[in-house]
């Protein structure tokens, strides 16, 4: 089954990567998707490429030997499985807590499974390593991963004894991890893996981590008020108040970077920021926000007489035309003669 994954945008100017060809690219990025959590999926070409390529002519095949001779994906028979593992999977990418563990061995034959917490089944401690014969016995809690044994396997096993001792305290990760009431965020979202962020970089994994970084987002942007800003800067609060429903009108932003640009722009212009606000207010159409440019323009134009609905017209037709003339009448003269 594929599952999202996530790609860094410097994947695209990785110096090994760009010298192979596109399709062998579009191949690497398609095994993420096919790959289980460990980075492992089978090796058969045809399955990869139905699933990656259904209506393409692509040797799969073959663009696997160039992947791995580049070392971004290794090659090998064990178990009798021919597996492919991605490298260096693990460390750039963050399966959902609820992904089942790999089916697939490393090289050496030895096998990656979780404890997990048994509410929401999300993994739960460190990866634990097994061989082959051991992993019915861990899946069901029988030899040496028999809850009496618990305490060989380290921080690695879920162990009920030492939940109670923790509860006690009610200060250890162990209960913050395990308890009904305290949830974390991937497991919230566990019931809907595509809906949860897998980018690491731009979704904080870790609960404590995330919500002070969401706390120090809104407290910054609680500091700044763009009205307060045009108070402070000596504009009256009425016409702060008319200058903000003109910005709210025109869905322009009411940001830091939005208000330094309005506080330059009037600078430019060589007048203060309330002359330049109440310059906006002024004009049959309100400007909601300033440029020099602007006020420069409107000023020359003022001073031409050509000012938009302020156009200078003569007092009378005489003074733009001149007055009329006065003619003479013509003398009236006889004409002797027959009329031709």
């Amino acid at each position: 089954m594929a599952r999202s994954r996530n790609i860094k945008p410097s994947f695209f100017m990785n110096e090994d990567i760009i010298e192979l060809p596109y399709e062998a690219r579009l191949l690497f990025i398609g095994l993420w998707t096919l790959a289980d959590r460990e980075g492992r999926l089978e090796n058969r070409p045809k399955k990869i490429k139905m699933s990656l390529f259904p209506a393409d002519d692509i040797n799969v095949a073959e663009q696997l030997e160039n992947i791995s001779k580049f070392g971004f994906i290794e090659l090998y028979n064990a178990d009798g499985t021919d597996v492919i593992h991605i490298v260096n999977f693990v460390k750039h990418q963050n399966p959902h807590g609820l992904e089942k563990d790999s089916d697939l061995p490393n090289k050496d034959g030895v096998y990656t499974v979780h404890n997990r917490n048994p509410k929401n089944k999300t993994i739960v401690g460190k990866p634990i390593q097994v061989n082959k014969a051991d992993l019915k016995h861990f899946y069901d809690k029988t030899g040496p991963f028999a809850p009496q044994n618990a305490g060989s396997n380290g921080e690695n096993s879920y162990q009920d004894n030492e939940l109670s001792q923790t509860n006690s305290n009610g200060n250890t990760q162990e209960q913050l991890e395990n308890s009904s009431t305290t949830v974390s965020i991937s497991d919230q979202n566990a019931l809907i893996p595509e809906s949860f962020n897998l980018n690491p970089e731009s979704f904080n994994l870790n609960p404590e981590d995330n919500n002070s970084a969401v706390s120090e987002v809104e407290s910054t942007l609680q500091k700044f008020s763009f009205k307060s800003a045009l108070k402070k800067h000596g504009v009256p609060e009425k016409d702060a108040t008319e200058f903000m429903q003109i910005r709210k009108a025109k869905k322009a932003q009411n940001t830091q970077n939005a208000f330094d640009a309005l506080l330059n722009e009037s600078r430019k212009a060589g007048i203060t920021l309330q002359q330049a606000i109440e310059c906006c207010l002024k004009r049959q159409n309100p400007w909601g926000a300033f440029k020099a440019s602007w006020y420069q323009n409107d000023k020359s134009e003022v001073n031409t007489g050509q000012s938009q609905g302020h156009q200078s017209f003569p007092r009378n037709v005489n003074e733009q035309w001149g007055a009329p003339k006065q003619y003479e009448p013509v003398p009236h003269t006889e004409v002797e003669g027959e009329l031709i």
